[in-house]
């Protein structure tokens, strides 16, 4: 009977690490609405950035917050970024309120010759939780088309 309650138990965690895992991305508190995997963009032209904040509060409780965000654009290969060929932004706003999303938007030109190919735009957040720092990485693969 421990053992049945135990697994279960173990199921009902996983389920949970699951069920938030793809709200929120791999990222903590912030959810990429733009560039999505796979889309194709042109050297030359904008490439929208747009991310939402998940309020201070959610669900009742404080988990932590974003303390910042980095954008990176990186040339690919297969699924391993080789090269940073730029900075997107640095130190992106990351200001959340206590009860509502707060979406921010920014464009980035796509230099001009870039060859067509595979590329990677990476997020890189640093979170705050109750008593420790850590980064939270994702990596949206687009694509350079003529």
């Amino acid at each position: 009977m421990v053992s049945y309650v135990f697994i279960l138990s173990l199921l009902l965690a996983v389920l949970v690490q699951i069920t938030h895992a793809s709200v929120f991305s791999q990222l903590q508190f912030i959810k990429i609405e733009s560039p999505y995997a796979g889309q194709d963009i042109k050297a030359g032209q904008p490439l929208v950035i747009k991310y939402v904040m998940q309020p201070l509060v959610f669900e009742g409780t404080s988990m932590g917050k974003a303390l910042s965000l980095d954008i990176n654009f990186h040339a690919r290969t297969g699924n391993q970024k080789t090269q940073q060929l730029g900075i997107i932004h640095k130190s992106c706003p990351v200001a959340a309120q206590d009860d509502k999303y707060v979406t921010y938007t920014k464009q980035w030109v796509v230099p001009v010759g870039t060859a067509p190919g595979s590329y990677a735009v990476d997020f890189n957040e640093l979170v705050q939780f109750r008593r420790s720092q850590v980064t939270a990485t994702e990596t949206v693969n687009v694509n350079v088309v003529d």
